[in-house]
């Protein structure tokens, strides 16, 4: 084994390690799943219809059934009647986290990130509370990001080596993301239009542009069958969902208590909830802790992103005040870390663009089609972490051969932002009944 294999495997079996040990000690010292899963009985259900009845249940049938069946009919597998089934599906949630870091891994490579900096920033990032909430839960969003970042990662690989295995193979990812989670087409989208661009101004030939559009628009055709012949003749909509049945709350829409302009377009740390929470929902807010009505505290489109993309849409003020501080030191290393990386960087530029697109194409998704506060959620396109952690690297990576000093001083930031982030995790595993 050559030494460029050997330290393959090493960097490869440190990345896995550090994060099953994040991942299962969170899964085995905080059991309580319900706690983190949103509508988690709901996506359980879903199961249970599918392994007990043979069948997909109907669209309106249960709370999370509107939803693609990917996921479902993997979990059915693993006997939802049995007592150790929450357990089993949070560690396979654990494997799509895997996945996914590798995916960022693979991105990373092709911009020739030295192995050090990849993992220093992954584990920045793979500590980071949303993150270990999202890949250790109950929900289908854990399967829809890791075929997310399977999908970016074959991309890149596409664009600068193009080889008919994988486009094929890019092909097959299109088609399981659409059946995981409808969300995964604006994923498409937004890859769509960074090439377009690109294009348009001369950057890439159309042949490339083709190469890696064509297997994505094809895959997300495969959802049609599922479409026409389940969703369409069973409630005569093609793409039903719970607020057809169950209406939201009206606190939460965002039309009302903000207007459209003011929460898309004001910028961060103007609204009284950016200086009294850390957390998106106010102190009143937590799924099966507080049976109180429950209000966002971030009022404008970046700060909801920030603030989810670090605690999820929960609040623990009430019952663990002890980890505010930790919350706070989380959420400002954050806002510290996105303001010191450079995005005109020539050499990642495209990720940049891709980072705006992603946030664009999901801020029109809020807009037109599910217009409420707590949909402005990380975990519905967590596939930014990809572009966020190339460009962090590259930033750090700059720093190392540009300037010592600047640096150690990024080092430092990533390192205090790791110890916080599992601080955190830690006081809440420690304090929630």
């Amino acid at each position: 084994m050559n030494q460029r294999l050997r330290s393959q495997w090493f960097f490869l079996i440190i990345l896995s390690s550090l994060w099953l040990f994040i991942s299962v000690n969170f899964i085995v010292t905080l059991p309580k799943v319900n706690w983190f899963a949103h509508d988690m009985w709901g996506h359980v259900k879903y199961s249970a219809i599918i392994h007990q009845e043979k069948r997909l249940p109907l669209p309106y049938e249960h709370f999370q059934t509107y939803q693609p069946p990917l996921y479902y009919l993997i979990n059915q597998m693993f006997s939802p009647k049995t007592e150790y089934h929450l357990l089993k599906v949070r560690l396979l949630s654990v494997i799509y986290g895997l996945i996914f870091l590798l995916c960022c891994h693979l991105v990373m490579d092709q911009w020739n990130i030295p192995r050090a900096i990849q993992l220093l920033v992954l584990i920045y990032f793979m500590s980071i509370p949303a993150f270990v909430h999202l890949f250790t839960t109950y929900n289908n969003d854990s399967l829809a990001m890791a075929l997310s970042g399977a999908i970016i990662a074959a991309s890149v690989k596409c664009f600068f080596k193009p080889k008919t295995s994988l486009l094929i193979l890019l092909f097959v990812l299109a088609a399981l993301g659409v059946y995981a989670k409808y969300n995964v087409i604006l994923l498409f989208v937004a890859i769509g239009i960074l090439l377009s661009g690109a294009f348009i101004i001369r950057a890439v030939a159309m042949k490339k542009v083709l190469l890696i559009v064509l297997p994505l628009f094809l895959g997300s055709l495969m959802l049609l069958p599922y479409l026409r012949f389940h969703n369409y003749a069973c409630t005569g909509k093609y793409l039903p969902n719970n607020a057809d049945i169950w209406p939201l709350s009206p606190f939460w829409d965002i039309k009302t208590h903000t207007g459209y302009l003011r929460f898309f377009f004001k910028p961060p740390a103007l609204t009284t909830g950016e200086w009294t929470d850390p957390y998106a929902f106010d102190s009143d807010f937590h799924y099966e802790l507080s049976p109180k009505l429950f209000y966002w505290a971030k009022r404008t489109y970046l700060s909801s992103v920030i603030s989810t993309s670090l605690f999820g849409e929960y609040n623990y003020s009430k019952k663990v005040p002890s980890a505010d501080k930790w919350a706070w030191i989380t959420l400002w290393i954050q806002v510290f870390l996105l303001m010191s990386i450079s995005y005109t960087n020539k050499n990642v530029r495209v990720m940049t663009w891709f980072l705006f697109l992603s946030l664009f194409m999901f801020a029109l998704f809020i807009r037109f089609s599910n217009h409420i506060f707590n949909s402005v959620n990380f975990r519905f396109f967590s596939w930014i972490v990809i572009p966020l952690c190339v460009l962090t690297a590259s930033e750090l990576h700059k720093r190392y051969k540009e300037n010592e000093n600047t640096f150690r001083l990024f080092m430092v930031l990533l390192a205090v932002g790791s110890v916080a982030h599992i601080l955190f995790l830690n006081i809440l595993n420690n304090n929630l009944p």
